[in-house]
């Protein structure tokens, strides 16, 4: 039955490991919400967005901690706001602060290292509005949803605006890294980004639907907005069986390549 589903979804073209282009890569944050990096990628000089936050911020705190890298985190969310100063007051009083669950992470960033993180209450969408955020209808999810779980009924409103706009607030033309995790409206973001023509060297993605489908078709949504990412230039660099995919731009892919290469052969 298992080889039956994996032929199949390779068939279909769905297949987690599908037209993977492997890059040596590191593992930053936590292990349910952290993201593969390319090696050698990211410097103190990294420009850095983490779009959605919730209750778990260790990849984007290990930014900072292992490349000081310039962290700016986007989410309008009680949960991700309320979070982010709990840490900081940990952080502020040298205490640590631990996410639980089946693998536990402790956060390492200082007090000093958090004032130079960026925590931006807007969240980011295919235009300036405010919109509804509707509330989970799984027991313990920790986060709202533009796109699912309209079911509940129950929603919060908040601000949003494309990353574009946010992008010239920040006075930044260009970004290095973008971390896009927002249950189900990942589509939408991503779509702008390929429109506005965002310089943008690593798209990082959680595809929300793997954990939390909104009706059958949810695999080829996945995979339709993967073949807009290849189609516009970026080469799928890691891909986790829960979709969790790294896409680095292809001008950097072949950078970073022949730089590795270069060093293995030293």
């Amino acid at each position: 039955m298992g080889n039956t589903t994996e032929f199949a979804k390779k068939l279909l073209g769905i297949h987690p490991q599908q037209g993977v282009e492997p890059l040596e890569t590191e593992h930053i944050g936590s292990t349910y919400h952290g993201y593969y990096v390319p090696k050698g990628f990211l410097s103190s000089n990294s420009v850095c967005y983490c779009i959605g936050a919730g209750d778990d911020i260790s990849f984007d705190t290990e930014l900072k901690v292992l490349h000081d890298a310039k962290v700016f985190i986007f989410d309008p969310m009680p949960e991700g706001i309320l979070h982010f100063k709990k840490l900081k007051e940990f952080a502020k009083h040298n205490q640590p602060l631990s996410i639980h669950g089946q693998a536990p992470f402790t956060y390492r960033i200082s007090a000093d290292q958090l004032d130079t993180v960026t925590f931006v209450e807007i969240g980011v969408w295919d235009k300036k509005d405010t919109l509804k955020f509707y509330e989970p209808t799984r027991e313990g999810y920790p986060s709202h949803s533009v796109y699912l779980f309209k079911e509940s009924g129950k929603y919060i409103e908040a601000p949003v605006d494309k990353l574009s706009t946010l992008m010239q607030q920040l006075g930044h033309t260009s970004v290095d890294l973008v971390k896009i995790e927002i249950e189900g409206a990942e589509y939408t973001v991503i779509d702008s980004i390929l429109e506005d023509k965002l310089d943008i060297k690593l798209i990082l993605v959680e595809f929300d639907e793997i954990h939390n489908p909104n009706g059958k078709l949810f695999h080829l949504r996945i995979k339709k907005t993967c073949d807009k990412l290849r189609k516009a230039g970026y080469v799928l660099v890691h891909s986790t069986d829960t979709m969790k995919r790294s896409f680095l731009r292809r001008d950097v892919f072949e950078k970073l390549k022949a730089k590795n290469s270069h060093l293995q052969s030293a």
